[in-house]
């Protein structure tokens, strides 16, 4: 498992290599959502992982990608931000004993009466992070209106610390592109209702899915909306993506279960600093 703490120690040893790192704001519990730039130049990348608690590979990747870009020269910016989701992530680490008191109560309730949260997916307050942004949100045919394990889009549109921070992020570094990372299925998703750039989004969508990745494509995938893609897309007019990572398997998977994904993804962010059709 890639925990939180692991990410804490990587960003240090980032940080003490020269890189620089920071955090994209605070967690509902008030933890760090870290993130590490590399590269100076003028483009800039966002590369997301963890926005989903028991999808704890996809972490462990974009870190990974994190550690190979900065042995590489190329001209733009990329910030990965690998966890977002710590609350998320340490819940399904430790269980709800971590947290005590009257949430621990909710959470377990929430989670059927069960203490075994190895397939939790929200954050603390039970909001599944990924649907809790502003572009047609609670529209998904699989988004619930109650707290659960998955789906439920929260109260209001970014009613979530974590949702507000990486949106402000986004903005506030300029970003070109983004992409999310997920798992699983070896799919990629890209469209989000978008008109005036669909032919510049699915070009670059065949470019990552036909040419790096061989991933199958997924263009539309309306059964959730509210997610961070979305929003990108919608919101800011960027082209974004929602990366599935690992072909098969069930949660929780081991990391082992990406190191295939990780080499098939590892150079992506890097050739979209100088994509030409952005």
């Amino acid at each position: 498992m890639y925990t939180y703490q692991s990410l804490q120690r990587d960003i240090r040893y980032l940080a003490s290599s020269g890189f620089e790192t920071g955090s994209v704001g605070k967690s509902v519990l008030g933890n760090d959502l870290y993130y590490v730039r590399i590269g100076t130049g003028e483009r800039r990348i966002i590369v997301t992982g963890g926005i989903h608690a028991r999808e704890n590979v996809s972490s462990y990747t974009v870190i990974r990608m994190a550690y190979y870009a900065s042995g590489k020269k190329f001209d733009g910016s990329i910030y990965y931000v690998p966890m977002l989701n710590p609350d998320g992530a340490l819940l399904r680490e430790k269980g709800p004993s971590y947290v005590g008191g009257e949430r621990e109560r909710f959470l377990i309730e929430t989670n059927g009466g069960s203490r075994d949260f190895s397939q939790w997916k929200a954050n603390i307050n039970a909001v599944d992070l990924n649907t809790n942004f502003d572009a047609r949100w609670g529209t998904g045919t699989q988004n619930i209106r109650h707290p659960a394990p998955a789906n439920y889009i929260g109260p209001e549109p970014f009613s979530e610390p974590e949702t507000r921070a990486i949106a402000a992020f986004t903005v506030k570094v300029g970003a070109a592109v983004t992409l999310s990372y997920h798992a699983l299925g070896q799919e990629i998703y890209w469209y989000f209702y978008q008109r005036k750039h669909l032919e510049r989004d699915r070009t670059l969508a065949e470019y990552i899915a036909r040419q790096l990745t061989g991933y199958r494509l997924d263009g539309a995938y309306t059964s959730s909306a509210g997610g961070y893609k979305d929003w990108c897309i919608a919101k800011c007019g960027l082209p974004a993506y929602t990366i599935e990572l690992v072909a098969s398997g069930k949660h929780p998977l081991p990391l082992s279960a990406a190191d295939a994904d990780f080499e098939l993804n590892k150079d992506l962010p890097i050739l979209l600093t100088s994509y030409d059709g952005i």
